[in-house]
């Protein structure tokens, strides 16, 4: 039980005492890199946010670009027209993207497999039209932020270190919690889940609202940090591949995969941008290997790394996987 709770306590203290450092550092560093940081910190809460439904959840939604413009827009808008706190702006916006999360989430979540996938592509091509197409938006014209509304990059860079860090422990929380149990739980074995009273709308769209509002939080930073909008930019697909790419690199369906696998294809991108249009066939290149030897990405390789060493050392873990659906089988015996 203490052991227990030492880990829990730590994977719960990790993000806050990384938040406090990174915190203390923002008025001492030069403003490109922390604007560099800040894109970093953007990137991860995206890829945490479609890891949390297609990771954890199994379902591979090619729609999520939808919540990056709707959260974009809404804190131009609101911004535009009403006088209100940046928090209460950011809030709103996100809750608004969460709305749109759990109306998409009723007719997509009727599909399965590569029929979500389309459906959800299908929906995100959809809006992406129809706000070119709407004169509210400019076509294809930027939309730009109140100048007066917008912050420095030091305290913009403060707000996305403090929403990473409880976007990060809310996932660790659901993850954790009975409803992640039950979500895993259809992952892995839809079929037996429901044999245990396992529902899957009301297990998904939670996670659904909760991806959305955490998708729409990282679209209302990226147009402060941009200072404009257009729908080709604010509903790009780029962002969904971007998660993926990032999820299966770092790690599928693992909490510390999109935070590493961000940090690895961020890098990559600023290293290889010397090399013109070289650096889209080097980040294709580290996708293909990484699938073909590191299936797991790279939390999978130190896992095994982790393991292959305490066998050396004859102190082998008890287990590596959680089997969801077993462990509410044993909860429901009891």
């Amino acid at each position: 039980m203490i052991k227990y709770f030492n880990k829990t306590t730590a994977i719960f203290a990790a993000p806050i005492v990384v938040a406090a450092v990174a915190l203390g550092l923002a008025d001492n560093v030069k403003l490109g890199l922390v604007n560099e940081w800040t894109s970093l910190l953007l990137l991860m809460i995206l890829a945490m946010a479609w890891n949390l439904v297609a990771g954890f959840g199994g379902q591979f939604s090619l729609g999520h670009s939808i919540f990056v413009g709707v959260g974009g827009y809404a804190t131009a808008v609101i911004l535009t027209y009403f006088q209100l706190p940046l928090f209460l702006v950011i809030l709103m916006a996100s809750l608004i993207s969460a709305t749109i999360g759990i109306l998409l989430a009723f007719p997509l979540l009727r599909l399965r497999g590569p029929y979500l996938s389309i459906g959800s592509l299908g929906m995100a091509l959809a809006a992406t039209g129809f706000m070119l197409n709407w004169d509210f938006t400019k076509a294809s014209q930027s939309y730009p932020l109140p100048s007066d509304a917008l912050v420095d990059l030091a305290f913009l860079f403060k707000i996305t270190v403090v929403v990473a860090a409880l976007s990060l422990i809310a996932i660790i929380s659901l993850v954790r919690s009975p409803l992640g149990l039950r979500l895993v739980a259809l992952r892995d074995d839809e079929n037996g889940a429901a044999s245990l009273g396992v529902r899957r709308l009301r297990t998904l769209i939670p996670v659904w609202a909760l991806s959305g509002l955490l998708t729409g939080v990282m679209g209302s930073l990226t147009a402060m940090q941009n200072g404009n909008l257009t729908p080709v930019s604010a509903f790009s697909l780029q962002f969904v591949l971007d998660a993926a790419i990032i999820c299966v690199i770092g790690g599928l369906g693992t909490l510390s995969g999109p935070l590493l696998g961000a940090v690895l294809v961020f890098y990559l991108r600023q290293y290889s941008a010397d090399f013109a249009d070289w650096s889209i066939l080097i980040e294709a290149v580290v996708v293909i290997l990484v699938v073909r030897f590191f299936p797991g990405g790279i939390t999978g390789l130190v896992s095994r790394a982790i393991v292959s060493l305490r066998v050396r050392f004859n102190n082998p873990p008890a287990s590596l996987t959680t089997e969801a659906v077993k462990t509410i089988r044993k909860k429901q015996k009891r």
